[in-house]
């Protein structure tokens, strides 16, 4: 904030006032350096992607056989798949199978989201989608870095027509301060919210990888705890991405969309981590047949992307599981849908159908949750019996009229002790934001789609924004900071 982004933001300034034609290369570098700051020995691996992505683009683009430009795209594709799963599931493969520790590699930064990009761009360009863009202006277009650490994962018709038409480091007022205020509220989530919560949820799940057998509330603490962690972090960094791409004058897509107030697992998957939802959507989901084929094809579709989605998270049988959970729901929801037929969307009937979808939703996503934050298949397991009253029922001791079992206990709800009970009013707290107040995107009155046009926010959001961004700041210098969860990834 203090080093870097001035020193970027500067030189842009004065590559656009002075000297135009070095903008691209500008951002490029310092681009090259954001990421290299993070582990300089993958540089060279993402510089060859790029080049080579781009040499297969351009093949793909000039060649006038189609069979040969399929061959390029499968070639291409082969390629980002191949090197993406010799350094993120090499290991996990060999170590499933029983062959030792595989190859021990390093897992770079970031290379799950400019390898879905890249991916994206081969395909659009045989389909005739785009054109390809210059090499600086597609170097630019896959390092930008505000997006390249965490996402949100851009497609190449979204970014190139805006440095086509010489937008990078064209500053309005209001791109500025809308770019300001996204990025005020992101470090806010950050250091406040989500930082906030995770001591109330790391305790729990460490004790239960330690063997410790929850209480029901234990474990829905934890469960909430990290369905709160994760979206205020990752949200955050989407909202830090998009107020840097302003500030340079380039729009980036919003990528959460209160997935909170989701009524059911298809909307809650079409407001969280949008962009990935709606790459898997476009580039396996449709692919494989989509919803074209009958609802039994439609569910094995849905099971097949979603176990695919969460072992691109990471890998490990857990973020497996996690995808195949979510699967389940959604097929689950296709059926539903097929066989009641409701006459209207949900969020337009009662408003107690609406709670009951958006609670039903929430509880779904939640248990889910417990996988992916499980470093162990064992401990997400007991967790899951624990929230659910499977391992037993644990009631206040002010309850015990002395009756005597060993599934209904009267030991207290809390009664492990390794919750921060100080910290669960924040857990409402922060309940109450995600469900009634309004996102980031709406409060600045920012639309999904590029052709609208940016609102120049009120006075009173800024100031608003100015306090948030300055106990952002404040509180990163007074507590730990930890990394983005999706750094992992």
């Amino acid at each position: 904030m203090f080093m870097f982004v001035p020193i970027i933001f500067i030189g842009l300034l004065c590559c656009r006032a002075l000297i135009p034609s070095f903008v691209c290369g500008w951002i490029i570098v310092g681009s090259l350096f954001f990421y290299g700051f993070h582990g300089w020995k993958h540089v060279p691996l993402l510089v060859g992607s790029i080049c080579l992505n781009y040499l297969v683009g351009l093949g793909i683009e000039k060649e006038t056989k189609n069979s040969w430009r399929s061959f390029l795209l499968v070639l291409g594709v082969s390629l980002n798949l191949g090197v993406l799963a010799l350094f993120k599931y090499a290991d996990f493969i060999f170590g499933s199978l029983g062959f030792g520790g595989g190859f021990g590699l390093a897992l770079p930064l970031a290379i799950s989201f400019f390898t879905f990009q890249q991916i994206a761009y081969l395909v659009d360009l045989k389909r005739g989608i785009l054109t390809g863009p210059s090499f600086g202006n597609y170097a630019l277009y896959i390092s930008f870095f505000p997006q390249l650490i965490a996402g949100p994962i851009v497609r190449c018709q979204q970014i190139i027509p805006q440095l086509k038409n010489g937008l990078l480091g064209k500053l309005t007022e209001p791109a500025f301060w809308t770019g300001f205020c996204f990025f005020a509220i992101g470090l806010f989530k950050k250091s406040c919210l989500a930082d906030g919560i995770r001591p109330l949820a790391e305790p729990i799940f460490f004790a239960s990888a330690q063997g410790v057998e929850l209480t029901i509330i234990e474990a829905w603490i934890a469960a909430c705890s990290f369905g709160l962690q994760i979206y205020f972090d990752f949200s955050a960094y989407s909202d830090m991405a998009i107020g840097l791409g302003f500030l340079c004058g380039i729009r980036l897509p919003i990528n959460f969309d209160s997935p909170y107030k989701a009524t059911s697992i298809v909307d809650f998957w079409r407001r969280w981590h949008i962009t990935l939802s709606e790459f898997l959507r476009d580039y396996l989901y449709k692919p494989l047949g989509g919803n074209r084929y009958g609802v039994m094809r439609s569910v094995s579709n849905a099971l097949i992307v979603m176990v695919l989605g969460g072992l691109w998270h990471g890998a490990a049988w857990t973020f497996v599981v996690w995808g195949l959970v979510h699967g389940l729901y959604i097929a689950i929801n296709h059926i539903f849908r097929a066989f009641f037929r409701p006459s209207s969307d949900i969020s337009g009937r009662s408003f107690l159908r609406a709670f009951l979808g958006r609670s039903i939703t929430f509880i779904a996503v939640s248990a889910a949750w417990v996988f992916f934050r499980s470093e162990e298949f064992g401990s997400a397991i007991s967790m899951v019996q624990s929230m659910f009253g499977i391992n037993g029922i644990d009631l206040p001791r002010t309850l015990d009229w002395g009756i005597k079992g060993n599934f209904i206990r009267f030991e207290g709800l809390l009664n492990n002790e390794v919750a921060d009970i100080t910290l669960i009013p924040f857990l409402f707290l922060l309940l109450c934001v995600v469900w009634i107040l309004p996102n980031s995107a709406n409060l600045l009155r920012l639309r999904h789609a590029f052709e609208l046009p940016v609102k120049n926010p009120s006075r009173k959001i800024v100031f608003f924004c100015g306090i948030l961004l300055f106990w952002g700041i404040k509180v990163s210098f007074e507590s730990s900071t930890h990394e983005f969860l999706y750094f992992r990834f």
